[in-house]
């Protein structure tokens, strides 16, 4: 089974899918309580629970919007809020696939430079696709991208998977102009204006524009004040109430524009981090 450098083995979606648990919990009481998903992947998801539960238990996960079931071991408590706790899951059974996504082999070479679900507009199939900067530039462009559909065998139109309520169109701000010190980097990155999210312990979560992407980074603009070496993790493309993909990466250059009061923002994807304790199923 092919597993990432940082230890995942496929990619992991921020999504909220509407789920039905059921189990024993700590104190050997049964429940069944309908929740949500906060972030899913090809073998589990990060959930919440109201419910105190403790490592190597097994819960039933019903995905309420497909219909579909397996049962799972809990990996561990991640986190806490009013609403409850957030837990790790990991799927007992591996060719389970209860989200009705298709999840592809991850790409080692990390050729793509942008990582979102689609979803087919023939079959209605989701499907994590990795992209890469002309593709990124037609759905931005179009927002719709023909590609090969397996359930379809034939070339159809897919589109972004979003919320209802998010589908209004945002036009991109005028560029500023880009410091030539931010263009000593590795590799080539071509000049493209697309939404991401930056998520960082400092801002939390930002929507911005890019002014560049590569498939080893990109640069942003923001009216923040990020630091040279922070850790984010970045979505690109971002799907407003969709499937997005935030890959972990670091901020390697910034440089401040004092004529617009934006901060220009060169990023690093992070290939290789630290092995850490999992904080996402």
């Amino acid at each position: 089974m092919e597993t990432h450098d940082d230890g995942r083995r496929s990619d992991r979606i921020a999504l909220q899918l509407p789920i039905r648990v059921a189990g024993t919990d700590a104190m050997g009481a049964s429940f069944v309580h309908e929740t949500r998903t906060l972030v899913i992947s090809r073998h589990g998801a990060r959930i919440l629970l109201p419910r105190k539960l403790v490592p190597d238990q097994e819960v039933n996960v019903h995905c309420l919007a497909t219909g579909q079931e397996c049962d799972a071991r809990v990996v561990g408590q991640i986190g806490e809020e009013l609403d409850g706790y957030y837990y790790g899951v990991s799927f007992l059974n591996p060719d389970a696939n209860p989200w009705g996504i298709e999840f592809p082999a991850l790409d080692p070479s990390g050729q793509a430079v942008g990582r979102i679900v689609l979803q087919c507009l023939a079959c209605q199939t989701h499907e994590v696709a990795h992209l890469d900067e002309f593709e990124i530039e037609v759905l931005e462009a179009n927002s719709a991208l023909t590609r090969y559909c397996m359930r379809c065998t034939q070339s159809t139109l897919w589109r972004k998977s979003e919320a209802p309520s998010a589908a209004h169109p945002v036009s991109a701000p005028a560029p500023a102009t880009e410091p030539e010190s931010l263009e000593k980097r590795r590799e080539p990155r071509r000049e493209l204006r697309v939404r991401a999210c930056i998520h960082s312990v400092e801002f939390s979560e930002e929507i911005v524009w890019t002014r560049n992407i590569s498939r080893g980074g990109l640069c942003f603009e923001t009216p923040r004040r990020y630091a040279q070496g922070w850790k984010i993790e970045v979505a690109v493309p971002y799907s407003p109430g969709g499937g997005n993909i935030f890959l972990p990466a670091r901020i390697a250059r910034i440089q401040r524009i004092q004529a617009s009061g934006l901060t220009l923002c060169g990023v690093s994807y992070i290939r290789n981090p630290r092995p850490s304790p999992p904080s996402r199923a």
